[in-house]
């Protein structure tokens, strides 16, 4: 637990809030560049997706990164629950683009359906498998900034988006091997689809406990939070 009420532990956690999320934002954000141009020519849309998630994970750690240093002020406007409308404001932001990013592949996979793209399955494999290693070094920079200070909503919701890339990463990294071995193209779409039902999963998760935190009425009021740490 940390206390906002301790000075000599201010400029420690501001020093890890950079490390914790300058890392990840810049791998991230070269990342996200290497799969859509890899996208681009492999003709993939699960890279191109988890190029998308990637691109809006820039998004997200910046602003999480943006939050987490004003949520530190001592005349930050709080909500009643204790939050501070940053950080609220930043994981609705968050949870919003990420939706908008699922219903992007969605309709890409069913027009792909209709009219199946050539996929370069080697190629796609190598990209996938980096962006796969990468997703892993940054979800581990964010779980240790959740485990070694106090969780909030705001790191939750940047890590949801962190998840979203490892998991497209694998679909990627699955379709690419589908394609190099058999050939059958249909893979790379239906992966992108079921990729997308369990990140909007995980979004509907986000969005339901942070209605639960904007409902509570005192700093003991944040579910969404205590259930997270304790389930994990």
């Amino acid at each position: 637990m940390t206390n906002s009420h301790q000075p000599p532990h201010h400029n420690h956690d501001d020093h890890d809030d950079h490390n914790h999320y300058l890392i990840p934002f810049l791998l991230i954000f070269i990342f996200a560049v290497v799969e859509a141009v890899g996208s681009w020519y492999t003709g993939s849309l699960a890279l191109l997706s988890d190029a998308g998630h990637m691109f809006s994970d820039v998004a997200a750690l910046g602003l999480a990164w943006m939050a987490s240093v004003m949520a530190k002020k001592p005349n930050v406007k709080r909500h009643k629950s204790g939050v501070s409308y940053a950080e609220l404001v930043v994981s609705i932001i968050n949870a919003l683009t990420m939706l908008a990013v699922i219903v992007f592949v969605v309709v890409e996979a069913i027009s792909r359906f209709k009219e199946p793209h050539h996929v370069q399955g080697l190629g796609l494999m190598i990209i996938a498998t980096l962006g796969l290693i990468v997703n892993l070094i940054v979800a581990k920079q964010l779980h240790h900034q959740a485990l070694h200070h106090a969780e909030s909503l705001n790191n939750r919701a940047a890590f949801l988006h962190v998840i979203g890339d490892l998991l497209g990463s694998i679909a990627a990294v699955a379709a690419g091997v589908v394609i190099y071995f058999t050939g059958w193209m249909p893979i790379d779409p239906i992966l992108s689809l079921l990729i997308s039902l369990l990140l909007l999963v995980f979004t509907l998760n986000l969005i339901r406990d942070i209605w639960k935190t904007l409902r509570s009425q005192s700093g003991q009021g944040k579910p969404g939070l205590g259930r997270h740490e304790h389930g994990h």
